[in-house]
């Protein structure tokens, strides 16, 4: 981490081939709002990536992520450095706890084109899909 940066973190949750996406909240003062993106969010102080990416989804969802957590795409943006781990997805989404944004939804690589992505993310989530999504791997 490059430290004077701002860092987040951020898991592709996936499941049976998709991928569990955010329905961000849609008012003022939230980042792309009403956008589907990601589950994450930002580093405390002092807090590693993978720490603050399990902490993140646990705060969002209610899903404790265990075992390993794969880095799939690290690089630093002019805003933010930004990271990008795996994770198998073992609950179905009504078995979780939404506490952020306005709805969630397992997506498939099909329905991208149809949703209001973040720029940045959108190539990260074809690049997962380009690879093994069922299983994760990059």
């Amino acid at each position: 981490m490059t430290g004077e940066t701002p860092a987040v973190a951020a898991v592709i949750l996936h499941r049976e081939g998709r991928v569990l996406l955010q329905h961000r909240d849609d008012r003022p003062g939230v980042l792309f709002p009403g956008a589907w993106a990601l589950f994450g969010g930002h580093l405390e102080p002092g807090e590693e990536p993978e720490a603050a990416a399990r902490r993140e989804i646990e705060e969002e969802l209610g899903f404790r992520l265990e075992g390993p957590l794969p880095l799939f795409h690290h690089a630093v943006y002019p805003d933010r450095e930004r990271f990008f781990f795996c994770a198998a997805l073992t609950l179905a989404p009504e078995q979780l706890t939404l506490s952020e944004g306005q709805g969630m939804a397992l997506v498939g690589p099909d329905q991208l084109d149809g949703l209001e992505i973040p720029a940045y993310q959108r190539p990260i989530l074809e690049r997962f899909f380009a690879g093994d999504g069922a299983r994760g791997a990059p």
